[in-house]
């Protein structure tokens, strides 16, 4: 008996491993930002220097420029779908050895506690945010709560359906020295 249950639990195991899937990654692909109609914003997004081995996610105005920082994939799995399309992770390879080699960077919505913003921030081993590109190739970020419904004193209880937002803004600035 204890052979026959060892081997279910063993068939159990590889049964569940096996239905995990390696996320599927596509790319290289540009980010192009178009703002609303009568804007003047067309451009494409960008990866800029924010740190060590931090760079955020910036508006580049006109036509798309050519290299690294404007080439991104997207590494999707078939966990999480969302509107019928499925969520995953927008990745940014940072080139390291002189352009030799790239490491992956995933890219991270970081909040302020006393902004209701987040900057888009790519980085190394750090917490990265679950967005899509719906059926219309538009970026979404997604959620199961929505905090509109919250009521004091309880606790928010999702609804097990992803909901995706698409309230994106473009903040641009340039520091200018002598």
């Amino acid at each position: 008996m204890r052979f026959q249950l060892s081997s279910l639990l063993a068939g159990l195991l590889a049964s569940v491993v096996s239905a995990q899937e390696d996320p599927v990654q596509t790319g290289p692909f540009n980010l192009h930002i178009k703002g609303k109609e009568g804007s003047s914003i067309d451009g494409y997004a960008g990866s800029c220097h924010a740190g060590a081995a931090i760079e955020g996610l910036c508006y580049n105005a006109g036509p798309l420029p050519t290299g690294n920082s404007f080439e991104y994939y997207f590494n999707a799995s078939s966990y999480t779908v969302v509107d019928d399309v499925p969520v995953g992770k927008l990745i940014w390879k940072l080139p390291y050895n002189g352009g030799e080699a790239t490491v992956d960077q995933s890219l991270a919505l970081q909040f302020t506690v006393n902004s209701n913003v987040a900057a888009a921030m790519f980085g190394i081993g750090s917490y990265s945010s679950d967005i899509g590109f719906d059926k219309d190739s538009k970026f979404f970020s997604w959620a199961y709560l929505d905090d509109s419904t919250f009521e004091a004193g309880k606790a928010p209880f999702p609804s097990g359906n992803g909901t995706a937002y698409y309230q994106w803004y473009v903040i641009s600035f340039c520091l200018v020295g002598d």
